[in-house]
């Protein structure tokens, strides 16, 4: 825990002398904690050193250009995040490759994620808008499905995320956005790597 106590303390101290804040309560108000929550993790006080504040000062510190990432975190608290070029291809070639170069990480704020990946374009929203990241896990499709909910399907033209609804075809889904505007379209199964259920969004202010 004073590894996460210092990464804050450092973040802070970092943010303010770059200009971006210019105090504790700015600081606060970014992450979208109490001034009182950061208070407290300052202090090293356990209960507030959480997964989530970790993850939030990390999206913080690399949209104001560092990568940093606390020394010390567990690495079973981190998924890596599916970088645009991977999703040209499919995330089973990326899962194999995936220790094979650096890959941008974040802190998960629940356990059992495989991957991060983010969310490109308006075709699920709003409940699923443009710029927020999921978190998900690989599922066996060949126990059950869930049909009417929302995966990520690792396809050979690359990763998708849909509705998913079953057809009158067999071996065939149909994928359907949450926007109207979009028209749904279907898949032969066969042409699925892999189905990924979504264990969380996050929206990324």
């Amino acid at each position: 825990m004073e590894a996460r106590r210092q990464f804050v303390c450092d973040s802070l101290n970092t943010l303010k002398f770059n200009g971006v804040i210019g105090t504790q309560k700015e600081f606060a108000t970014l992450l979208g904690f109490s001034e009182g929550s950061i208070s407290k993790a300052l202090k090293g006080d356990e209960r507030f050193l959480t997964d989530n504040l970790i993850s939030k000062i990390i999206a913080l510190m690399k949209e104001n250009g560092s990568a940093v990432v606390p020394e010390g975190l567990d690495k079973a608290e981190q998924v890596p995040i599916l970088p645009t070029e991977a999703m040209a291809g499919t995330l089973g070639d990326f899962a194999l490759s995936v220790q094979e170069y650096e890959c941008e990480r974040m802190v998960s704020p629940i356990k059992g994620a495989d991957f991060a990946i983010k969310i490109q374009g308006d075709s699920m929203s709003p409940e699923y808008p443009s710029g927020s990241v999921c978190l998900i896990k690989k599922v066996n499709e060949k126990a059950f499905i869930e049909w009417g909910k929302v995966y990520v399907l690792d396809t050979e033209n690359g990763a998708v995320i849909k509705q998913i609804r079953r057809t009158d075809r067999e071996n065939v889904v149909e994928c359907v956005s949450l926007n109207p505007a979009f028209q749904p379209f279907t898949v032969d199964t066969s042409y699925i790597k892999g189905w990924y259920r979504i264990l969380m969004m996050i929206s990324l202010k």
